[in-house]
């Protein structure tokens, strides 16, 4: 059964709701050649959002998407921006490999055949290329294709750009940045405060894009789309809402459960609501146990408070709950922060995985 609430992929464009806004102030972005720095929590839906804008404005601007996440080098960006700009190739794949040959000054391509659907491909060569000459390599093509066309280069999960510490790759994107015109550049990230470090006064990247946050979906665009599947009030969504905080993923896996049984269910209401949090729990449990089991004692300590208070972290009445000295607990909350199983947003530390969090409050 095709599900109209996609939780685990990208949802095509009859899936996708909400966000009119957005996808309004993003195109008058792109419109204009101006670049965009977009944030959220995890699981809002930033992807989704800019794939499916994505797919509206392919006819008209070369789009090119790249998610940088799992980089562990400079080289492994620059080869990440190489298969993005490869893979935006459409139509005869010879056409398209004699095209990019011509392009690139040191990058090789060469055809692929996946066995499983017969389809032939693209793929570029990037062994024993310096991080210098795939970038070189890659923003040589752009230019190039901007002369053609209007470029939007989305990069995603950009703040991971500041775990690399042997190049500046911020400084080198500002210099290519500031060379071409016909070029928007849209970068995504979730750590708020680390990319507010990379575009902050005298950084490399300063001005070079405009803010936007990307908030929660509005309650009643949830209940405008739910309502079309299932008969459920504005009251129960409000409740998932509530439940989820807000998280797109998490209110996704909920409506998703209900429809998938929906012929078993005579009332959607909050017990309803109540019973398939749990079961989306308890399908978790063993890998919030197996997350929770690496912790050491201090950070399951910090952990556990966390996840029952929010807030007043610090007092001696909360301390006192797990038996833990002020220090400790600062070291175990930022010893989390930095393997990110929590965040900070403001000076505030917070569970950035609401099932995980909900999770604690009810077994820890």
């Amino acid at each position: 059964m095709t599900t109209p609430f996609p939780f685990e992929t990208i949802a095509p464009k009859k899936y996708f709701y909400g966000r009119e806004d957005e996808i309004k102030e993003i195109k008058s972005h792109i419109k204009n050649a101006t670049n965009l720095l977009l944030f959220s929590k995890r699981r809002m839906g930033k992807s989704t959002l800019i794939k499916n804008l994505f797919r509206e404005l392919e006819k008209d601007y070369i789009v090119i998407y790249i998610d940088i996440y799992n980089i562990i080098t400079a080289e492994d960006f620059g080869s990440l921006l190489l298969k993005g700009i490869t893979a935006n190739e459409k139509g005869d794949i010879l056409t398209s490999i004699k095209k990019l040959t011509s392009l690139f000054k040191r990058t090789k391509v060469e055809p692929t055949f996946n066995e499983t659907t017969g389809e032939m491909g693209i793929r570029v060569v990037t062994n024993n290329l310096s991080f210098d000459e795939l970038i070189e390599d890659s923003f040589a093509v752009l230019f190039k294709l901007a002369k053609e066309k209007n470029v939007v280069l989305a990069i995603d999960e950009f703040q991971q750009i500041s775990s690399i510490k042997d190049v500046k790759i911020d400084a080198v994107l500002r210099k290519y940045m500031q060379e071409a015109n016909n070029i928007s550049y849209i970068f995504l990230g979730s750590k708020r405060n680390i990319l507010n470090s990379l575009f902050a006064y005298k950084a490399p990247l300063y001005s070079m894009a405009t803010p936007m946050s990307l908030k929660p979906l509005e309650i009643e665009d949830i209940y405008n789309y739910a309502k079309e599947y299932l008969k459920v009030s504005k009251e129960v969504i409000e409740y998932i809402y509530e439940l989820s905080a807000g998280e797109t993923k998490l209110i996704q896996m909920v409506l998703h459960r209900i429809y998938i049984d929906k012929e078993n269910i005579d009332t959607i209401d909050e017990k309803l609501i109540d019973t398939v949090i749990d079961g989306i729990l308890i399908s978790s449990d063993d890998h919030y146990k197996t997350l929770f089991d690496i912790f050491s004692t201090n950070q399951k300590k910090g952990f556990k408070l966390l996840a029952k208070h929010n807030k007043d972290l610090f007092s001696e009445k909360v301390l006192h709950e797990e038996n833990i000295s002020r220090s400790s607990m600062q070291s175990s909350l930022t010893q989390l922060f930095a393997k990110e199983y929590i965040d900070k947003e403001d000076g505030t530390y917070f569970i950035p995985d609401r099932a995980f969090e909900l999770w604690a409050k009810k077994y820890l």
